[in-house]
């Protein structure tokens, strides 16, 4: 044999050790790639049925949004009505309390009258007759 036929049969010895070498890590790649592909088709599957389930629940979502919106529509002419009422009754107390200001403004006047003549026992001296008389018109009733 000549050298190049030695080197050759020393070649193929190595490439067969190394084929022996590498066919369990071949045959283990060959099954990992084996579960890969089952986990992609079921997660393929998964998500074919989880985008129905969603398309689903967006839909649920948009007529409940519509009913919710119809219904607020409807609602919306008593909030106007309660809003109006509002108004009017903080029309109302405004114009009563400037009354009640007048009065007070007006009762205070007149008690500085009493003050400024001394009628102040007199009034009260009436008001007792006045109890007076309702305490005896009640009694004489019962």
């Amino acid at each position: 044999m000549d050298w190049l036929g030695i080197g050759v049969f020393i070649l193929s010895i190595g490439f067969a050790v190394l084929i022996i070498f590498l066919r369990p890590v071949l045959k283990r790649l060959e099954e990992t790639l084996g579960a890969t592909a089952k986990t992609i088709n079921t997660t393929g599957a998964s998500i074919t049925e989880l985008s129905k389930e969603t398309v689903g629940v967006i839909h649920n979502s948009n007529e409940t949004l519509a009913d919710v919106n119809e219904k607020l529509a409807k609602l919306d002419p008593l909030f106007q009505i309660i809003h109006d009422t509002g108004e009017s009754a903080h029309h109302l107390t405004s114009t009563l309390a400037k009354f009640s200001v007048d009065k007070a403004e007006r009762a205070q006047a007149g008690m500085d009258i009493l003050d400024k003549n001394k009628l102040e026992g007199l009034m009260r001296g009436a008001a007792f007759i006045y109890y007076l008389r309702q305490a005896k018109k009640a009694s004489a009733d019962n």
